[in-house]
């Protein structure tokens, strides 16, 4: 927050508008911004990730569609300022094509001692995700473990109810990527994975209306129909230039997710 206000305050900067004007309808169904939205949706994961962890929730019901609209809200509140602060200080040409924005933007209003700054403000608040995700994600990999017999060995917890075999699962696996790829080149492997599974979540949804139209929903879909098929729609556009664009890194995400399938079915014959 301080480094919007503090960008905002250098002056000097160009004007912008978020106004939608006619001509924006031909790069809204071009491919550079569906591939953008990419990183728009990496930058928003994590909002669910509060239904990881609902078991450990107290009144489940109430506190969770608070945190998830409140982290969402605040999320996209901040995304948008800290998106104008880049757009009124730095020239889109020097930002064109780049990803570390914050970075540029940091150096063309700070000088090159500012840009390393913001970097170095940058890797800071990356802890606090990696605390989040590593208490989150590994929880996912023990429910796994306690449904499905074949990986009974990550659903052991320590004394301390920690599960330390999922957790050290995530760190190699998290590291492995990192060590052997660029930042850049995970994102895309991961890009359309995450954006099928997004899809077929919010399908399933819709799906469970029809063939369970009684089962208990203690929790309510805001604004179903409308909400879930403008999801779908947006995930389906973004998931067929990726696949056009960028086919290996498509193709290899989406040949992990047969695995885990494949894993999945042999768990269940036995």
């Amino acid at each position: 927050m301080g480094g919007i206000v503090a960008e905002f305050a250098s002056g000097g900067g160009q004007p912008i508008s978020f106004a939608p004007s006619a001509v924006d309808w031909g790069q809204v169904v071009s491919a550079p911004f569906a591939i953008s939205l990419v990183f728009v949706m990496y930058s928003y994961s994590g909002w669910n990730a509060a239904t990881y962890i609902i078991s450990e929730l107290r009144d489940p019901q109430r506190s969770l569609p608070r945190a998830l609209f409140l982290g969402t809200a605040l999320v996209v509140a901040l995304y948008v300022a800290l998106n104008a602060a880049f757009l009124y200080t730095t020239p889109i040409a020097a930002m064109a094509g780049q990803v570390n924005v914050a970075v540029i933007a940091g150096s063309h209003i700070f000088g090159e001692g500012g840009g390393r700054l913001v970097s170095a403000l940058i890797c800071i608040s990356l802890v606090s995700t990696i605390s989040a995700m590593m208490w989150i994600g590994p929880r996912v990999t023990m429910v796994m473990g306690e449904d499905i017999r074949l990986l009974r060995l990550f659903a052991h917890r320590s004394r301390r109810k920690v599960p330390a075999l999922a957790i050290l699962f995530q760190l190699v696996a998290a590291s492995l990527l990192l060590l052997t790829n660029s930042f850049e080149a995970v994102l895309d492997f991961i890009a359309f994975s995450l954006t099928f599974c997004s899809f077929l979540t919010v399908l399933g949804v819709i799906k469970l209306r029809f063939t369970h139209p009684t089962l208990p929903r203690p929790y309510r879909a805001w604004g179903y129909p409308v909400t879930p098929l403008v999801f779908l729609s947006m995930t389906f556009f973004m998931m067929c230039y990726l696949i056009t664009i960028r086919p290996q890194q498509s193709l290899a995400g989406f040949g992990i997710m047969l695995a885990g399938l494949g894993l999945y079915g042999l768990a269940a014959l036995m």
